[in-house]
């Protein structure tokens, strides 16, 4: 950088500074949290914090010894354990036992536990049972939605929520399909039920992250 600005290989200057410069001011102010957090998390979210670190460990220990000899059904409690702390969130946030959300570094925090937790469920039951065919075509539509929006995280985000509105009526029009929780097709309930909802739930949550960074006072504007 040179006065404040991103320089191109011929010294010029090329246009997307205020988005650059934007996230970069973003970064930077974040590594501050947590460089002044020094590991710690807000105490009223403790509990909260220790039981999504047990889970991640867990699933963790799975991912090193049995991955290849994984049942989908040998994940139900995990998962179930991870939708509960995910069902207990209020407009994407985690709140204390007074009705007060957490703070920025406690939000983020458990946020990154959840969805680890449910990328390693995610990357587990991928490698011990497939998808079966007749669930091909959601779990395809979903890869193609995570691909998209992962693609939009790494090229800056959005300048405004409403970009992610026909995301979020996709990710909705599939959730709709849900029968009782599950994705069933005729009176079948197919197998890889936790794959495709693991995928779902990470689409929702990186919808849901581009959704905060473009409503943040500091995000991009148009």
């Amino acid at each position: 950088m040179k006065d404040g600005k991103f320089l191109a290989p011929d010294g010029s200057v090329p246009s997307g500074q205020e988005l650059v410069v934007g996230l970069l001011d973003r970064c930077l102010k974040w590594v501050d949290i947590v460089l002044d957090k020094r590991g710690q998390i807000d105490e009223r979210f403790q509990e909260t914090y220790d039981k999504l670190v047990e889970v991640r460990n867990h699933l963790d220990k799975l991912q090193m010894t049995q991955a290849w000899s994984l049942r989908e059904t040998d994940l139900f409690q995990w998962q179930r354990k991870l939708e509960r702390f995910d069902d207990s969130r209020q407009d994407g946030n985690f709140w204390d036992t007074e009705g007060r959300p957490a703070e920025l570094h406690a939000q983020r925090t458990l946020l990154y536990l959840l969805r680890r937790g449910y990328g390693l469920i995610y990357y587990l039951l991928i490698n011990s049972e497939p998808v079966s065919e007749a669930m091909l075509p959601i779990y395809n539509q979903l890869q193609t939605l995570r691909r998209c929006l992962i693609e939009v995280k790494r090229s800056g985000g959005v300048s405004n929520p409403r970009e992610l509105y026909p995301y979020s009526m996709k990710l909705n029009s599939i959730d709709n399909m849900r029968v009782d929780g599950k994705f069933q097709i005729g009176k079948d309930i197919p197998e890889g039920q936790g794959a495709v909802i693991g995928l779902l739930s990470e689409c929702y949550d990186l919808a849901y992250e581009l959704r905060t960074a473009a409503e943040e006072p500091d995000g991009p504007e148009e």
